[in-house]
């Protein structure tokens, strides 16, 4: 970002000196990927059961990048929440399973006291 938009965004910087900056530039940066290999990056819906994936190398729209790590993560994000019927029968299997363990520990948080049946 340009020093004036920092300027523009935060005027009460603008009494401030800048006393060290640098760029920094990466070369090869961004992996090449070869035509033809984009049907092999990951789903983030996985074939092991709630198990999914996201980042930037994961199936999305953009090439190793800020903006292909976040539509990653969102689509995770609803991924998980069309599980999420199984995910809630999960937890409380485990629930059921491991309640002993729960009661005997003293520490609470909002997780595993939600998870006591």
């Amino acid at each position: 970002m340009p020093f004036y938009h920092v300027l523009a965004l935060f005027p009460s910087s603008q009494g401030l000196e800048v006393t060290w900056s640098s760029v920094v530039k990466i070369g090869q940066s961004l992996y090449r990927e070869a035509p033809g290999k984009d049907p092999f990056r990951p789903d983030q819906k996985t074939p092991a059961k709630n198990l999914f994936l996201s980042g930037s190398y994961t199936k999305q729209d953009y090439i190793d990048s800020m903006e292909g790590a976040t539509l990653s993560g969102r689509q995770a994000s609803a991924y998980i929440c069309d599980a999420e019927e199984g995910l809630v029968t999960l937890r409380k299997k485990l629930a059921v399973e491991f309640q002993d363990d729960f009661k005997n520990d003293n520490s609470t948080d909002e997780l595993t006291s939600n998870m006591i049946p």
